[in-house]
């Protein structure tokens, strides 16, 4: 696909996620150089795959509402979640087969734990710490739900699906779900152990952003190693290589 073609989607797909209030300024102007990337080098199927992440995670996390300021993705959560999507869509220059693997394995990671954690804060039972078990307040790093773990399941297996209808065959549609699992589980393992977390001053919800509602949240005691960000950047690289390796060792 030509890099003009490319620019003419991916640029108004941005402006449009914008203008919904789904991202901030930045987000968008970055997205829209991820969307271009996929479009150009991935084509068609790709940007599906990508679109497919962002309005499902979007319309998750408001029910389809206009977010507001301080909720809107910024620019570094669309680098950790779609890094891994860029990265496979510029393996598939040389070598296609393992570059949908990290594609479709990274991007299933990211949706299967967006969808945990949108779903999950909805679920009424008191979160378990995944390393413990130890019940937790709602919104500590590492808490799980059966709720939210389904969630995340169903979202692993939404893209999984896809990849199938878009005709890029069985044996990745498998490999993109069971890695879109395994990095949502790493995800939340990598939350328990290592991710700081901050409370809000507005609202007082406990989240793992350094602002929420346009403030300063206040950090919480602990570990304060890696940020919501970075684990989520782990989390789907976890999910890109196991997709190399199933390819790879296949």
């Amino acid at each position: 696909m030509t890099p003009v073609f490319a620019a003419a989607v991916a640029v108004p797909l941005a402006m449009g996620a914008r203008a919904a209030g789904w991202v901030t300024t930045p987000a968008a102007a970055l997205g829209a150089a991820l969307s271009w990337v996929v479009l150009a080098w991935a084509g068609p199927a790709g940007l599906a795959l990508l679109a497919t992440f962002v309005v499902s995670g979007s319309l998750l996390a408001r029910g389809g509402d206009r977010q507001p300021v301080g909720t809107r993705r910024r620019a570094v959560q669309v680098a950790a979640n779609g890094w891994t999507a860029a990265a496979g869509a510029g393996l598939m220059l040389h070598a296609p087969d393992l570059g949908w693997a990290v594609f479709a394995g990274g991007l299933a990671a990211a949706q299967a734990d967006t969808w945990a954690t949108e779903i999950g804060t909805r679920a009424t039972p008191v979160p378990r710490l995944i390393t413990t078990g130890a019940r937790v307040p709602a919104g500590t790093s590492g808490g799980v739900t059966a709720l939210g773990t389904a969630g995340g399941i169903a979202g692993a297996g939404l893209l999984s699906l896809l990849v199938l209808a878009l005709g890029l065959g069985p044996r990745l549609a498998l490999t993109a779900g069971a890695a879109g699992v395994a990095g949502m589980l790493a995800d939340s393992v990598l939350g328990a152990v290592a991710q700081r977390g901050f409370r809000c001053v507005r609202c007082d919800a406990r989240v793992d952003s350094p602002t929420h509602c346009d403030a300063t949240a206040v950090a919480l005691p602990g570990w304060r190693r890696l940020s919501n960000d970075a684990v989520n950047a782990a989390a789907t690289g976890v999910g890109g290589a196991l997709g190399a390796a199933a390819t790879l060792v296949g």
